[in-house]
């Protein structure tokens, strides 16, 4: 009995020093973020750049009293008028039908600015004639919301909704959701079902808010970083190692700044540079390329992930489920999109693409509807094949 006991607890031993010897071996640092700079050319040295638009085919510069039109990473053009702009957004049209990109003035006045032409004021078009609008954004599935002088507006095409709030320190939207910061604290509004809930921080007031595609909500605080969970709470996913002052949604990423660090948050955890050197008090834009934006002090620079290369295993299975058979080699439609090759083969036919795919939505035709993250990914390639510069 005595050596059954003695060969037990020799066994119970060796399990706990077995146990210590692993809770003792630190977990491997997370590997640093590599970003690149997307060359970008300058705006005919308009000035400051004071807010910035990207549909994914366009890209809007907005400077005092001038905007500068990008396609395809290269100047088209430039449109002079008299504004100061506090902010720009890639709206759903009013009608439906394609994207709007728009700026906000000094004033509150929403203005569009065509393909072609001048650009023209819209606020009646979105039923806001009457009401200073502080910002815009888009909501997903069709939508669109604006911050006003104590209200949030929504508009989905056909009605557009009021929403009381007082004050706002900060606004953000997206999945159908609108998420604002009061003075008392933090709140979401699911616009579909008019719900709205309420979220304690420890850390106090969220001066940083970001839904993504899917409707999740993230804030933070100059100390952390929170992320919602599939249950509705707000679960800490970073500290900061220096102090949070940017949060962007591009895409299926979410980027943050911390100090003069750039850094990525998904699924496996959060992840940062390491020697970026980034302006502090830059404001964090996101592009549906993946991309994200960073304007300081009226300078505008664009970061990559440096492992996002063009991914045509992401895009493939798109292509096969929604794109065949019409555009296999032979297809009924007559152009090839089977191979990586076939979409880069000319600028002509990425454009069409884009229009007819991502803008307009009139292709796949019926029968073979395309999700949102579909046209993610199908956007994010574009984008990649796109030239930076002129």
């Amino acid at each position: 009995m005595t050596l059954l006991r003695s060969a037990a607890s020799r066994a119970l031993l060796a399990l706990a020093l077995a146990l210590a010897g692993c809770a003792g071996q630190a977990a491997a640092p997370p590997q640093p973020l590599a970003v690149q700079p997307v060359a970008w050319p300058p705006s005919a040295d308009l000035g400051p750049v004071r807010a910035v638009a990207d549909d994914g085919r366009r890209v809007v510069l907005f400077h005092d009293g001038a905007a500068a039109v990008f396609v395809d990473g290269a100047l088209a053009r430039v449109e002079r008028a008299p504004h100061r702009w506090v902010g720009a957004a890639a709206l759903p049209a009013p009608d439906g039908h394609g994207t709007w990109i728009v700026g906000v003035d000094a004033e509150g006045r929403l203005l569009r600015l065509p393909s072609q032409g001048a650009l023209e004021p819209v606020s009646d078009r979105y039923g806001l004639e009457r009401a200073p609008v502080r910002a815009a954004l888009g909501l997903g599935g069709g939508g669109a919301a604006f911050a006003l002088d104590g209200e949030i507006a929504v508009a989905d095409g056909a009605t557009v909704t009021r929403y009381a709030t007082g004050p706002l320190a900060t606004f953000a939207a997206g999945g159908g959701r609108v998420a604002f910061a009061l003075g008392d604290g933090l709140r979401a509004l699911d616009v579909a079902t008019r719900a709205l809930l309420s979220y304690p921080l420890p850390d106090g007031p969220a001066p940083l808010l970001a839904v993504t595609g899917a409707g999740r909500l993230l804030a933070a605080t100059s100390a952390a970083l929170y992320e919602e969970d599939a249950a509705g709470v707000l679960r800490l996913r970073l500290r900061a190692s220096a102090a949070l002052h940017g949060l962007a949604v591009s895409g299926d990423r979410v980027w943050f700044a911390d100090g003069d660090e750039l850094g990525v948050l998904d699924g496996t955890g959060a992840r940062q540079t390491r020697g970026a050197r980034l302006p502090r008090g830059g404001k964090l834009i996101g592009s549906p390329s993946g991309d994200v934006w960073l304007l300081a002090s009226g300078a505008l620079r664009r970061f990559s992930p440096g492992d996002a290369a063009p991914a045509w295993d992401d895009l493939a299975p798109v292509v096969a489920r929604a794109c065949a058979p019409c555009h296999l080699p032979g297809g009924e439609g007559g152009v090839d999109l089977s191979t990586p090759a076939a979409w880069t083969t000319t600028t002509s036919l990425r454009e069409s693409i884009a229009r007819r795919v991502l803008e307009e939505r009139t292709m796949p035709p019926p029968g073979r509807a395309l999700s949102e993250a579909d046209r993610a990914r199908i956007r994010a390639f574009i984008g990649r094949m796109r030239p930076a510069g002129p």
